[in-house]
């Protein structure tokens, strides 16, 4: 036997003792619609459990993707590129069936209301749940369509027997909408390695970095507060960077509000960007309606940004107030101007927060995730003792 054979044999030997993982998540890191945090953990997670894991990610399509191989890591896209609405409800159909019929040891699917997946009785799937949104459904989308979208979210959680939330706050707004057998699992996101060593060096701009999304981001709330700064500090500079579906209305609201030449909307930005903004921002601004982690306010401390926050969500177990940063009310923009305006009266307080912050980030490293994450998955396969096979057969 050649020795081109022998490596190949072993390689397919090494292959079959992988755990086969088919991850279903709509977003994705370069989506132009969606690129929040959660499609950032899914590929930081897999590409540390190489070793351990043959992963799948059948992401939502979108304008310019295609299938590939991401630093190990299979990506399909699943449903129509375009536009949004269909992506999605495509999406939803596509990845259903592929639930029910892919070949896998166990799977995941990172719940959102947006994405209607119905999840398969008889086989190992774990539901990620980022955030609830029961609660802010009637707020957000009115009575009627509220009522709608909390049922049908409940409807879903229900058909999970294992399931891990990011925060302890969603865990135990699960407790009561999960089945009474569910196993439900804490296991956070993370930042990465390279924030904790980032050289500050402050400039004279406050930093918004996340999703375009007005009502969950609290984009309204950070408008109508920088506005406060300004009438305090009309020189003072936001950026706000991210990409998502509301940036229009962002930009309008900023020149209804005569900021047009305080509010720099910068986009998407490279990694070596966001390190930069990172590295300059004197305060980075957070007033989040809710977080089911909240990995800026997370990276935010690991590369040593003051940070004011919403207490809104799981932001206050993650921001770990006074160490990780300043809390204040939910959608109040005066409590969120005075709070940044404390901070940029008071350069050793900055200084002070900078360095607890960064200690306090130290939960988050990835690689302790990835292990949290693995071990919940190896759990669910374990359990699942039989499950038919595409062609029929039961796999023990």
């Amino acid at each position: 036997m050649g020795c081109g054979h022998r490596v190949e044999l072993l390689y397919r030997a090494e292959a079959k003792l992988k755990l086969r993982v088919l991850h279903c998540i709509y977003d994705d890191p370069r989506n132009p619609w969606v690129a929040g945090g959660g499609a950032v953990r899914v590929r930081e997670l897999y590409r540390r459990l190489r070793r351990e894991v043959d992963a799948t990610v059948a992401s939502g399509n979108f304008p310019g993707a295609q299938n590939e191989i991401v630093e190990g890591v299979r990506y399909v896209r699943l449903g129509a590129p375009s536009p949004y609405a269909w992506s999605r409800w495509t999406y939803a159909r596509s990845a259903t069936q592929m639930l029910r019929t892919a070949s896998y040891d166990v799977a995941v699917f990172d719940f959102s209301v947006y994405t209607p997946v119905s999840l398969p009785r008889d086989r190992p799937v774990v539901l990620t749940v980022h955030h609830v949104t029961g609660p802010t459904a009637r707020a957000r989308w009115g009575s009627v369509i509220g009522s709608v979208v909390a049922g049908a979210e409940r409807k879903t959680i229900r058909q999970a027997r294992w399931i891990t939330a990011t925060s302890m706050a969603t865990l135990e707004a699960l407790r009561p909408l999960a089945r009474k057998d569910a196993e439900i699992t804490l296991v956070t996101a993370g930042v990465p390695d390279e924030l904790f060593a980032l050289a500050r060096h402050e400039e004279d701009f406050l930093l918004f970095f996340g999703r375009m999304d007005w009502f969950q981001k609290g984009l309204d709330i950070l408008l109508d507060a920088f506005r406060l700064l300004v009438d305090r500090y009309p020189g003072i500079r936001l950026l706000v960077a991210g990409r998502g579906k509301d940036v229009e209305r962002v930009q309008r609201r900023s020149r209804e509000l005569g900021l047009e030449h305080n509010v720099e909307l910068v986009g998407s930005v490279s990694d070596e960007e966001r390190r930069r903004l990172f590295a300059g921002a004197r305060v980075l601004l957070m007033p989040s309606r809710f977080e089911g982690f909240g990995m800026v306010a997370a990276e935010a401390m690991a590369s040593g940004i003051p940070l004011v926050a919403a207490a809104a969500g799981s932001l206050p177990e993650v921001v770990d107030a006074p160490n990780g940063g300043l809390l204040v009310p939910p959608a109040d923009a005066a409590s969120l101007a005075d709070a940044v305006e404390e901070l940029l009266q008071d350069s050793e307080r900055r200084a002070s927060l900078s360095a607890s912050a960064r200690t306090s980030a130290e939960r988050f490293r990835w690689d302790a995730v990835a292990s949290e994450h693995y071990a919940v998955l190896r759990r669910a396969a374990e359990q699942q003792n039989h499950y038919q096979e595409p062609n029929g057969r039961t796999r023990a």
